[in-house]
C-alpha cells in the first residue's frame, strides 16, 4: 500500500495523515472519477494539494464517503449532504444539525408518501373507467383522468 502523505503544519505539532485520491478510492470503494466529482462539487470542503497539485484527502474522508452514499440513499440531494457534512466538519454540536435535517428530509418524503398515495388512488380510479368514447376527448379513460386530476394539489388552479 503507497505511503500516507502528512500534512503540513507548523512546528512543534503533529502532522495529520492525508490520503491520495487512489487511496482514498481504495478505502472508501467509490471510484477516484466518482470522488473527483464529489471533491469539485464542494462535497468534502476545502481540500489540500500536494506540491504535485494531487487532492489531499484527511484519512476521515472515508466516513465522508460512507455517509455520503447513506445519505444519497436515503434520498438527500448533493447539496443537502454537502451541507450535512459541512456541519460534521465545523460545528460544535453538529447533532442539533443532522436532526434538523433528517427532520426535514422525513417531513417532505412523508408529503410525497401522501401525494404518491393519491396519485395511485386516481390511476386506480381511472383505470376502473369502462373504455368506451366520450363525446369530447374521444376516451372515457381521459375523462376520467381530467375529472380526477383535479384532486391534485399541483393541478389546482390549472383548469381552463
Amino acid at each position: 500500500m503507497p505511503a500516507v502523505l502528512e500534512a503540513p503544519v507548523p512546528s512543534g505539532t503533529r502532522s495529520l495523515p492525508l490520503l491520495k485520491i487512489g487511496q482514498l478510492a481504495l478505502r472508501s470503494g467509490i471510484t477516484a472519477r466518482n470522488l473527483r466529482f464529489y471533491a469539485d462539487a464542494g462535497v468534502f470542503g476545502d481540500l489540500p494539494r500536494s506540491p504535485k497539485g494531487y487532492r489531499l484527502f484527511p484519512v476521515e474522508a472515508v466516513h465522508w464517503v460512507r455517509i455520503l452514499r447513506a445519505a444519497q440513499a436515503a434520498g438527500f440531494s448533493l447539496d443537502e449532504v454537502q451541507e450535512l457534512l459541512r456541519s460534521l466538519r465545523q460545528d460544535l454540536a453538529p447533532c442539533d444539525h443532522v436532526r434538523e435535517a433528517l427532520g426535514a428530509k422525513l417531513e417532505a418524503l412523508e408529503t410525497k408518501l401522501q401525494e404518491i398515495g393519491l396519485l395511485v388512488d386516481i390511476l386506480r380510479v381511472t383505470l376502473g373507467t369502462p373504455d368506451g368514447k366520450s363525446s369530447e376527448l374521444g376516451c372515457n379513460l381521459m375523462e376520467t383522468l381530467l375529472s380526477e386530476a383535479i384532486r391534485l394539489p399541483a393541478f389546482a388552479g390549472q383548469r381552463a
